[in-house]
């Protein structure tokens, strides 16, 4: 970790001058590379570690924060990361579980509500998919779909947590970090697949990883579902109404059994430029 990373980290997150450092190095008697931050307010400390996903007490208390480590995307009070990441372990099943419990399957996906649809579901190789987390537990995820021109933003905020503004401000960072920065993408040696990886402007070296830098993002919004139209006009997006767009359902039997009515909302490179 270098000085300079460390500065931004602090000022960042607003963290007193005066702040203490201390260090949890492992058992290990070699130097090795700290790539996690974590602060406790109450004793205006910050602890290195070496990374995350132990059984340290610092990262299982609510009153230690994690303010950094490599896969980490920090918004405010939320946390992000990849779906590649040992931190996105178990958002299958969460997702999954929230699904059901809310009755969304059909109005999300489009399909009718089957459990062999559910056993479909999987996103721990989708390239540019991150899990949504607060105080430790899933509240959602976002992810990109398409081609690396343009990019089509899904997301998904657990229903105990809609309406409180997390949508919004996880989707207008994104935009942010895709127009700005660019996503990146990597090749697994292990898995053989790509795997999504973010390397935040802290300047991260991440192996075989490549940059994708799209020109636009677009999204279709069911006409109902105002709350998400709302999201998407609130993160610059602007509402194509000339264009006049119907989805076929799909049946269980996979035959069409409607269409549903969804308008598009997009937004290029050119006018978020212009709008910053």
């Amino acid at each position: 970790m270098t000085m300079e990373l460390l500065e931004r980290i602090i000022e960042e997150n607003n963290i007193p001058k005066d702040v203490r450092f201390m260090s949890d190095s492992g058992w290990e008697c070699d130097p090795t590379e700290m790539n996690g931050v974590y602060y406790n307010i109450q004793s205006n400390t910050i602890v290195f570690t070496q990374g995350y996903g132990s059984d340290r007490e610092y990262e299982q208390s609510d009153e230690w924060e994690i303010l950094y480590c490599p896969e980490l995307i920090k918004i405010q009070e939320l946390e992000v990361y990849p779906v590649s990441s040992w931190m996105s372990h178990g958002l299958n099943e969460e997702f999954k579980r929230a699904l059901k419990e809310a009755g969304d399957f059909e109005q999300y996906y489009g399909i009718k509500e089957t459990e062999d649809k559910y056993d479909a579901i999987d996103f721990r190789w989708r390239p540019f998919f991150y899990s949504i987390k607060m105080n430790g537990d899933f509240i959602g995820y976002i992810g990109f779909n398409g081609d690396d021109s343009a990019l089509e933003p899904e997301i998904y905020i657990f229903k105990q947590y809609r309406n409180m503004g997390y949508g919004t401000r996880v989707l207008r960072r994104f935009t942010d970090i895709v127009f700005k920065y660019g996503l990146e993408k990597k090749y697994s040696e292990e898995t053989k697949r790509i795997d999504s990886v973010y390397s935040p402007r802290y300047a991260n070296v991440i192996p075989n990883a490549s940059a994708v830098f799209p020109q636009n993002l677009y999204a279709t919004v069911r006409v109902e579902n105002e709350f998400s139209k709302r999201m998407m006009l609130a993160c610059g997006f602007r509402e194509n109404k000339e264009e006049t767009i119907f989805r076929l359902i799909i049946d269980k039997d996979d035959s069409e059994s409607g269409l549903i009515h969804v308008s598009k909302f997009e937004i290029t490179k050119e006018e978020y430029q212009k709008r910053d």
